[in-house]
């Protein structure tokens, strides 16, 4: 036990180091609490959710600790998007900054509803027409299975990471007869 140790990095210094070349802090804060408020405007569940932007705040520190180490552990200076989304779909489900203020079973998962949202966006790239729009069963039932997974399995941002490298690579495999090697390496 004498061997375990953690490194704390007080948030100051965390704040700075993300500040050194552009400061990302505030404009990912204000990214995602408009994302929010935007959400909660179009779930029609303004007064009965709230945005708690203490716990938006301290989602983002984590989040960007994670990073952070990330970058340090591999060497890189920059991580690719699909990191991005799945290390802030981790932290924001843990600690769910979107919060109920009426007794309503149908807002216990407005977090992880959130959540779906913001992957189901970041996956339909620069298609003008989002997931939930298409008509495809494949991905309704896809999007059902990922709302199952948010509310109801264990998750870290690793394996949040892994379904949606699954999920491009699964796009690319519907083309036939191409390399799909190189394609692969574009979202990775």
């Amino acid at each position: 036990m004498n061997n375990v140790h953690s490194d704390f990095v007080k948030a100051d210094q965390l704040l700075a180091a993300f500040s050194e070349k552009e400061d990302k802090f505030i404009p990912r804060f204000v990214s995602l609490l408009d994302n929010m408020l935007d959400f909660i405007d179009k779930a029609e569940v303004k007064g009965k959710v709230v945005v708690n932007e203490m716990a938006l705040g301290y989602m983002l520190l984590d989040y960007f600790e994670d990073i952070r180490r990330l970058k340090s552990f591999h060497g890189i200076e920059h991580v690719n998007s699909i990191k991005i989304v799945a290390y802030t779909s981790y932290w924001f489900l843990r600690r769910k900054p979107m919060q109920i203020l009426e007794q309503d079973k149908e807002l216990i998962y407005i977090n992880e509803k959130f959540i779906l949202a913001y992957i189901l966006d970041f996956l339909s790239g620069d298609d003008r027409v989002p997931i939930l729009l298409r008509d495809n069963e494949g991905l309704k039932s896809f999007s059902e299975s990922l709302l199952y997974f948010l509310k109801y399995r264990l998750h870290e941002a690793n394996s949040l990471e892994m379904m949606l490298t699954a999920f491009f690579a699964g796009q690319i495999y519907q083309e036939k007869e191409r390399d799909l090697s190189n394609e692969l390496a574009k979202y990775i």
